[in-house]
């Protein structure tokens, strides 16, 4: 179970999601993408392209969650209370033609959405086969405040500011990030210098604290969950 007293922290669980199924996912992506980034409705999504996020008809895919129904019940337990994930998920396709995503806080994007969760944790799911040859997450190591977000170039959220104490991961296809929605993060670069990177991210909230008319996947049942506009599931 995740520690609650503070929103900044960051754990590597190695080998949390079964190999076979996230490579079904990855190959799944790879035949969809095209179609599905081309399905352009609006200037927010052609921002988003920009930065190497997604539009809704890539994102809104239920395969995405295949990769939970056999998830370890190590994750299981450590992303308790956070077990419903928001759909739909986060995808990320990072290349260089997009730009890095600079330092900043979950909860600073959080902000700006038109209906605002109160409290979340991210887990991160990288999809390229050898996620250490490719770009990655580094994170800022401490116990932080929520800092003041800015734009940054296409990026909505940014924290003008450097870190000097840090970490980053060597991960294995399989592995995960879980992480608190105040521990500054940003993009980095591969070991070469390039810049390749899909992955997902998957962000958890307590059941409380759903917000009604929406939609939710619960990683206990393996279940998607709609709230009725009317009422709300009490945890």
């Amino acid at each position: 179970m995740l520690e609650t007293k503070t929103r900044s922290f960051v754990h590597h669980m190695r080998g949390m999601f079964d190999v076979a199924t996230l490579r079904q996912v990855r190959e799944h992506f790879d035949a969809v993408e095209h179609d599905r980034q081309a399905q352009v409705k609006n200037d927010t999504e052609r921002q988003r392209l920009r930065i190497g996020a997604s539009t809704d008809a890539f994102r809104a895919d239920p395969v995405w969650y295949d990769v939970w129904r056999n998830a370890s019940p190590i994750l299981i337990e450590r992303m308790r209370p956070f077990t419903w994930l928001l759909y739909p998920v986060m995808i990320r396709h990072i290349t260089e033609q997009a730009h890095l995503v600079p330092w900043h806080q979950d909860i600073g994007y959080v902000r700006r959405m038109a209906r605002v969760h109160r409290q979340l944790v991210t887990c991160f799911v990288p999809l390229e086969y050898k996620p250490a040859e490719a770009s990655s997450l580094e994170f800022a190591v401490g116990d932080f405040p929520e800092f003041e977000h800015v734009t940054m170039e296409d990026h909505g959220a940014g924290i003008n500011r450097e870190f000097k104490d840090t970490v980053s991961f060597s991960l294995d296809f399989g592995d995960a990030l879980v992480f608190g929605d105040h521990t500054p993060h940003r993009t980095t670069r591969g070991p070469d210098g390039s810049v390749q990177r899909r992955s997902f991210e998957y962000r958890g909230i307590m059941p409380a604290d759903a917000l009604p008319g929406k939609d939710y996947f619960d990683i206990e049942s393996g279940e998607m969950v709609h709230v009725p506009l009317e009422q709300r599931r009490e945890a």
